[in-house]
């Protein structure tokens, strides 16, 4: 006979289970007896010392605990029906044990409580009135030229540019020195010299390295950026911060002459000339900012719905995701010669505050990746006729792959039908029609 109290609010759910005293007094004495034989005292044989001095050497608590584990083990698949049959979705690992007093003074049974973690509840997730911009990046000329390079680039050797007047472009490697100020104030970790920067890189933070795009050998000036709202260290995040910098050297790859011979070193199909190569190149830019688009869409609609959406997430849940930050983090100090508490001082911050910080953001990544597995509940996989939907327009630019992205595209095409955002199908489809022909 079970009892349960599910509170949503929490994602817990709790079971309680009778175990009559006898029961357990019986077996708490049996396994009370086997740790006594076994205890050796100075002077007497195994189990044979005076029973003050062998209870003194035992943990009757540790005896206690597992008598009740044997006694839930042996009741769990009972309880798990039990939850099963009230339609709860629950973790099936007990969270919690919880020995209740009891009411009645004459009644010496154990009234345990135990508890599981529940699934979030996420049914009832509304998309309709939550929307985040869908926008396809649209490919210029310098993409292309970038992405030819990219792809030659183990043709190429990178060398200081000597042309005073030459200027810094994608993908260059600029030596710089650069020094920091949040309120016209130095701060820790935001200055050094001679630092080699790959623009395009996306190691600084966000718009520095698009700042020291066309700039000069010895160029100074100042770059205007802000911290992150999520960065790691707590005191910048959100900040203004204005950076002195200096360009010492430029270091660009010499690029070798793109001629029919050098594509068909490539041993891409169907492409054997520069023309061929440049309309396959042209094909793969607009494929990827597809699939770009596609991927951010989803990934920001889910990190919205979560923030407006009341869903509740037990720490169950969080706990791999926290593990994997703190290994990360402690991987981050070692690199950089730190340890905690030194860190912890120089941003001014405490271990509380930094376990919340790891919360936080497990559950904000944690809850938006739930989101996002309820918006791809139910799609199935094998619909043929919609998958096959773009095979003709694909296999016209990679043959190969035709199949694949088809059914790739099909996919979370269905995904924006169920969570009811069609303009973004349409704006799919149109791409697809303008740059696939």
């Amino acid at each position: 006979m079970f009892k349960h109290k599910y509170d949503e609010k929490n994602s817990v759910v709790s079971v309680t289970t009778i175990y009559e005293y006898e029961e357990f007094d019986k077996k708490f004495n049996k396994l009370l007896s086997q740790a006594c034989s076994k205890i050796k005292v100075p002077g007497y044989r195994p189990g044979k010392a005076p029973k003050e001095q062998l209870l003194a050497r035992i943990s009757q608590f540790e005896i206690q605990n597992q008598v009740l584990d044997e006694f839930l083990n042996s009741k769990k698949s009972d309880i798990f029906k039990y939850l099963q049959d009230q339609g709860i979705k629950f973790v099936p690992y007990i969270d919690g044990v919880d020995i209740k007093d009891s009411k009645d003074k004459d009644n010496k049974d154990l009234e345990l409580e135990v508890t599981f973690a529940t699934f979030p509840l996420l049914e009832n997730v509304k998309y309709d009135d939550v929307d985040v911009e869908f926008s396809i990046k649209q490919i210029s000329k310098s993409d292309l030229e970038n992405e030819k390079q990219a792809i030659f680039s183990k043709f190429n050797t990178p060398e200081k540019v000597e042309d005073k007047n030459a200027k810094s472009k994608l993908n260059d490697i600029v030596n710089i020195d650069f020094k920091g100020y949040i309120n016209d104030q130095p701060f820790d970790g935001g200055e050094a010299e001679g630092y080699n920067l790959k623009l395009g890189s996306n190691t600084f933070i966000p718009g520095f390295e698009e700042q020291l795009l066309d700039k000069k050998v010895g160029y100074k000036g100042e770059v205007k950026v802000k911290f992150p709202e999520n960065y790691f260290v707590k005191e910048y995040a959100n900040k203004d911060v204005v950076f002195d910098v200096k360009i010492n050297e430029i270091l660009r790859n010499k690029y070798h002459k793109i001629d029919d011979e050098v594509v068909k070193k490539l041993n891409i199909e169907n492409v054997n000339n520069v023309k061929e190569f440049d309309k396959y190149m042209n094909s793969l830019i607009c494929m990827n900012n597809l699939t770009k688009a596609i991927n951010n869409y989803l990934e920001k609609l889910a990190h919205e719905v979560f923030k407006k959406s009341n869903i509740s997430i037990h720490k169950f849940f969080l706990t791999d995701e926290m593990k994997s930050m703190k290994s990360d983090f402690e991987k981050a100090l070692n690199t950089n010669g730190l340890k905690k508490r030194d860190y912890l001082k120089l941003i001014k911050s405490s271990d509380e505050d930094l376990e919340k910080e790891f919360f936080n953001q497990a559950l904000e990544k944690v809850g938006a990746n739930l989101v996002l597995m309820n918006m791809k509940n139910n799609i199935e996989e094998n619909d043929k006729d919609y998958e096959e939907k773009y095979i003709k327009t694909f296999e016209k630019h990679f043959p190969s792959e035709a199949q694949e992205l088809s059914k790739f595209i099909s996919y979370f095409l269905r995904i924006f039908e169920k969570i009811g955002k069609t303009k973004v199908v349409d704006e799919v489809n149109n791409y697809i029609s303008k740059n696939f022909k």
